[in-house]
């Protein structure tokens, strides 16, 4: 470093040692009032760093009373840039840099710059360059490829200029300071709005979730009523037939056994008595005796066959009302199944716009299924109700001729299964597949929201196939699942467990 560009004068006291020139009185009262005759508690932080002791001396002596809003300067001094980059990671708080650019190097103070701006990220500290060798350091240079914030050579570092300049810096630094205490306030008052509307957010979906469960209590007790009061009147219309038909049909035996045996009395009297009298003869004639005795063994059994066709219908209204069942029990799958298709058996016969319906039962042999039995046939009549709609939809459409409807009911057994982490063992899959009209994706989509139907005003509510799901899910750990094609056809599987483990859903519906 070249001392010629600093007065100083080994004769001379420290205390007179100044830059370039000293002080004139009028450059003291211009700075007059930057200080304060209280004594300031407080101080910024000057790191000063130059390879002189010289340098660390005047600008010490220059800056010695130099106080800004009250707080006075405090020199840090480092005799390198490597022991700057050591003072500056001990002190971060550090104001204001007055660097020497050529040191132990030519270019450690540009190196030092990139350091504490670079590694150290810090944007906010003042670096002022103070050069002995402007040439050797060209200043255009200097402020366009480093980030400082200002350049001076030693020689027009007056005490007063050396003032404006640390002066300007500090204030820089304070305002600095200022902006990025509001942007991180910013920062943090925006990280809190993302975090309330986070939490709206969730609030919202919680409420959505609430409504939605809502909807679902709703519609599951509006189903429960409806099946509950449709039990009730099924048991107890099927209870009410059943005395009477059980009355008939354990009595019609012996009505034909007893006219079997008037029959034979007849024939005998007639073996022994061929020629009575005139008047039998006439009311034998008249009564058509002989066609009643050969017609009437007939409508007995013709009386059987209806009344045990009526038995069967009083057992199948009882086993899909499941009314005295509403635990869960081990049933026969089956049973239900033939329930469910003997009450809608009315819906399968063939009318003016179709064919009769062709329901193919594919069974296999299932073991018992513990379950809530009336709930499940439930699930069947929905399932196979909305297989006949389909199958008459399409039959309006084609020409009878052409057209074949047909439903077919498969049940096989398969492996076990986990659903929502509920383990199963075996299980069984039931298929009831329909040639009917089909659907579209789209309304496949939509299939098992509730409320959603594609069927006319007053002919379905959209809560079955809803029901029918969440019958399946939360009681029975089952799976019901969809698969179609337009014109082609639709088909539903059913998948549970032959015994579910999660057996602790509540019984909320008949």
């Amino acid at each position: 470093m070249d001392k010629s560009i600093y007065g100083f004068s080994n004769e001379k006291s420290s205390e007179e040692v100044l830059f370039a020139e000293e002080v004139n009185s009028d450059e003291e009262l211009f700075f007059a009032d930057e200080v304060s005759e209280d004594s300031p508690t407080e101080s910024w932080k000057i790191l000063i760093v130059d390879d002189e002791a010289q340098v660390h001396t005047a600008t010490d002596l220059a800056l010695r009373k130099f106080v800004y809003e009250n707080k006075s300067l405090k020199f840090i001094s480092a005799y390198s840039a490597k022991e700057a980059q050591q003072l500056i990671q001990e002190h971060p708080d550090v104001a204001i840099i007055l660097l020497d650019v050529i040191m132990e190097t030519d270019d450690a103070g540009l190196e030092f710059v990139k350091y504490v701006r670079q590694v150290l990220g810090n944007q906010l500290v003042r670096i002022i360059l103070r050069t002995g060798q402007p040439g050797q350091v060209p200043e255009k240079s200097v402020i366009i490829n480093y980030d400082i914030n200002d350049y001076k050579t030693k020689t027009e570092l007056t005490t007063s200029k050396l003032y404006t300049t640390v002066l300007t810096a500090l204030r820089s630094f304070c305002l600095g300071h200022k902006l990025q205490s509001e942007i991180e306030q910013r920062e943090q008052v925006e990280k809190a709005l993302r975090i309330s509307e986070e939490k709206e957010h969730q609030k919202a979906l919680a409420l959505e979730h609430f409504v939605r469960e809502l909807q679902d209590t709703q519609l599951q007790l509006v189903q429960s009523e409806k099946m509950s009061s449709l039990g009730q009147l099924v048991a107890g219309v099927a209870h009410e037939i059943n005395n009477p038909v059980n009355f008939i049909y354990g009595n019609i035996s012996y009505a034909k056994d007893y006219i079997k045996e008037l029959i034979y009395m007849l024939n005998l009297y007639q073996r022994h008595y061929p020629q009575p009298e005139a008047e039998i003869l006439q009311a034998i004639e008249d009564g058509e005796l002989s066609f009643i005795m050969d017609d009437l063994p007939k409508l007995l059994s013709s009386l059987q066959l209806g009344i045990e066709r009526i038995r069967m219908i009083v057992e199948s209204l009882r086993n899909f009302s499941r009314l005295d069942e509403t635990e869960i029990k081990s049933v026969d799958i089956h049973e239900g199944i033939n329930s469910t298709l003997m009450i809608l058996q009315h819906r399968l016969k063939a009318r003016a716009e179709r064919p009769a319906i062709d329901v193919i039962k594919d069974y296999s042999q299932l073991p018992l299924v513990t379950c809530y039995a009336g709930q499940l046939n439930q699930v069947f009549m929905n399932l196979l109700a909305n297989a006949i709609d389909a199958l008459e939809e399409r039959g309006s459409r084609e020409e009878s001729k052409v057209f074949h409807p047909q439903i077919l009911i498969r049940t096989e057994v398969v492996a076990g299964n986990s659903y929502d982490n509920i383990s199963t063992g075996s299980g069984i899959r039931v298929t009831i597949a329909d040639n009917g009209i089909g659907m579209t994706e789209k309304v496949r989509a939509k299939l098992f929201t509730p409320f959603f139907t594609t069927k006319p005003i007053g002919k379905g509510t959209g809560m079955g196939l809803s029901i029918s799901r969440k019958i399946l899910l939360e009681k029975h750990c089952a799976q019901l699942e969809c698969f179609s094609t337009p014109e082609q056809g639709t088909q539903f599987i059913i998948e549970m467990p032959t015994i579910c483990i999660a057996t602790n859903f509540p019984v909320s519906m008949v």
